[in-house]
């Protein structure tokens, strides 16, 4: 209790005395848990401009939040001071249901992954790490079912041109693509490359995945035929497997519209 009125006051100090703690200077990847978002995170967290190393577990309830992420990173010696942008992955709604309007002035990176992988690969995580918090499948699927809900309400509160949306399938199987749609979106320059070096603060108390993050410095792509999503496998309701699959089908729908809207702007 001691320690978190410490950071709360030392992020109050921050947030007032860094000009990083900007909201307009922020970039988040708003995502569910095992959609590819570590590798992202560690592409965009290798470059000098881009301060941050994962998911930090803050909560984006008011405008000073921010300073807390600048204490953060600080404590997980992964801070940049004289970076431009400030990152964070947020996976939660714990962390960021409130978020104050200013949030939307930052630049967002939406990912996701069909219901019945990412359900099957949260089970799997958790029972690997010995911890219970989803230890049924109709838990992780109303993690899933709530989280994508909450990342729809964010999707349509960014601005379009600071808002980016992705598929896991997409992510794995055309790695370049993907990281030259987010360079363009958000002008980054030189352009992102496949390349990374895994923060060690990603890969412990939960600032990514501690399983496999350290053993790749790249997104290796993936050329074979995708399998089929194995949702009609999960141990759930005929309902919520429903809402899962509609919950992912209506997302995709709406970064598939916001692209289509813009390759017909440039045609």
């Amino acid at each position: 209790m001691i320690r978190e009125v410490i950071k709360g006051v030392a992020g109050s100090s921050a947030a007032r005395l860094s000009p990083q703690c900007d909201f307009s200077k922020s970039i988040f990847i708003l995502a569910h848990m095992r959609c590819g978002s570590t590798a992202l995170s560690n592409i965009l967290c290798s470059r000098p401009e881009i301060s941050g190393y994962g998911e930090a577990h803050i909560r984006y309830d008011k405008e000073a939040s921010l300073g807390r992420l600048v204490v953060n990173q600080t404590l997980r010696r992964a801070w940049k001071p004289r970076a431009p942008y400030l990152f964070d992955k947020i996976l939660h709604n714990r962390h960021d249901a409130n978020a104050p309007d200013a949030f939307y002035q930052g630049r967002a990176i939406f990912v996701i992954r069909p219901p019945g992988a990412a359900i099957a690969s949260i089970r799997k995580l958790y029972a690997d790490l010995g911890r219970d918090e989803y230890g049924s499948d109709a838990l992780a699927a109303d993690y899933y079912l709530a989280r994508v809900g909450m990342m729809a309400h964010h999707w349509a509160r960014f601005d379009d041109a600071h808002k980016i949306g992705i598929t896991h399938r997409v992510l794995l199987t055309e790695p370049e693509r993907v990281l030259a749609q987010i360079s363009e979106r958000f002008s980054f320059s030189p352009k992102l490359e496949n390349r990374y070096e895994s923060p060690a603060a990603s890969r412990k108390g939960g600032g990514g995945d501690p399983t496999v993050s350290g053993k790749y410095t790249r997104i290796q792509a993936i050329t074979a035929a995708p399998k089929a999503d194995p949702i009609d496998d999960l141990q759930i309701s005929d309902r919520l497997r429903s809402d899962v699959v509609a919950a992912h089908e209506n997302f995709v729908d709406l970064i598939s519209a916001k692209e289509m809207a813009e390759d017909e702007c440039v045609g």
